[in-house]
């Protein structure tokens, strides 16, 4: 008989489950099983909580001890073997006041780009308990602390750009993390625009960044060595490859390749310097589009804006979002890409009169 709050054990196969084998998820549900009996389980309840073998249990249960303390317990004598996460593991917390636990329950919107994956499951197993904690009844809040009872989850939240859908490719996305998370070198097959085959690749995953709703890989090329940033788009499958950890650069900083609005890409030294007419400077010293940029003010209320050129289709279609406001200073062929595009679109306009 399965232990309270189990589904109903069922005959699990051996070996893989039908349709997409998900290790990563099996893995945490095992964990999350474990979690929610302290006095332990035994092989036949993981097995059957997890659907699948009792084999299987025992193979997982030697992958969690890799990251957390698991022991057993024995009950009868000749009984089976209660499986659990040591007490002292269970130890570990921290104490959050209800206005910390609103904040980062306000931030799960982040997380819906890696809906489907393991990861996924496991933040919003910590958020809901994080939101729990928000809404647990208790003596009068602190000073400065907020109440539990008006429906705060609800009106405080982080609203994030609509995410990339990649539920179906939630194993390769889980895959990707703990490679990057354990330095694993990883083989992709990669879409690459104009070649009608998917190019296969072995690399080394720096860092995992989200920009958008869109996850991107930067890597280093295990043969050339060259750094890229690759969308995750463009990857069709990922491997981990069978090979030793590789070494992490020690001065290497994932921020590098965030370029605010013209979003990942590689660090560049490339300047770009636009000048903004007195009208619509408050709006362009309103917002920040580059952690680098820099503002320079005239006496005539105008705004010179210096920035790093990482995206140029990006940098461009905002700069074009200002008009006639808006005029490129350097270098040359941006602002000879941005009038181009000025002047196609009066001809356009001339056109149709």
């Amino acid at each position: 008989m399965a232990a309270p709050g189990l589904p109903r054990p069922r005959t699990p196969k051996a070996g893989r489950r039908r349709g997409r084998f998900t290790q990563h998820h099996t893995l945490a549900n095992i964990k999350t099983l474990l979690e929610h009996q302290p006095l332990g389980l035994s092989l036949a309840d993981l097995a059957a909580g997890a659907r699948i073998s009792e084999r299987s249990v025992r193979r997982y249960l030697d992958e969690l001890k890799r990251t957390i303390e698991i022991d057993w317990v024995p009950t009868t004598a000749g009984g089976p073997r209660l499986w659990r996460i040591k007490p002292s593991e269970r130890g570990r917390s921290m104490t959050l006041r209800r206005a910390q636990a609103y904040a980062l329950y306000a931030s799960r919107a982040i997380f819906e780009v890696f809906k489907g994956s393991a990861l996924y499951d496991d933040v919003a197993l910590a958020l809901r308990a994080v939101l729990d904690l928000a809404l647990r009844p208790g003596r009068a809040a602190l000073q400065g602390d907020l109440p539990f009872d008006q429906a705060l989850e609800r009106r405080f939240l982080f609203l994030a750009d609509p995410p990339h859908d990649y539920r179906a490719r939630s194993e390769d996305l889980d895959t990707l993390l703990h490679a990057v998370a354990d330095v694993r070198p990883v083989g992709l097959r990669l879409k690459v625009r104009g070649e009608p085959r998917e190019r296969p690749i072995d690399v080394y995953p720096l860092a995992l960044l989200v920009h958008r709703g869109e996850v991107s890989l930067v890597c280093r090329d295990v043969a050339s060595g060259a750094v890229s940033v690759v969308p995750f788009d463009a990857v069709t499958d990922v491997n981990t490859l069978q090979s030793d950890r590789f070494t992490l650069p020690q001065d290497f900083d994932a921020a590098a390749f965030f370029h605010g609005d013209q979003g990942v890409a590689l660090p560049t030294r490339v300047k770009a310097v636009v000048d903004f007419d007195a009208r619509v400077a408050d709006a362009v010293r309103a917002r920040k589009v580059h952690p680098a940029q820099k503002l320079a003010l005239s006496p005539d209320g105008r705004v010179r804006v210096s920035l790093p050129l990482a995206n140029r289709s990006a940098l461009v279609a905002w700069i074009l979002g200002f008009g006639d406001a808006a005029r490129v200073v350097e270098p040359p062929d941006l602002a000879e890409e941005v009038a181009s595009t000025l002047r196609r679109a009066v001809a356009r306009y001339e056109r149709s009169n």
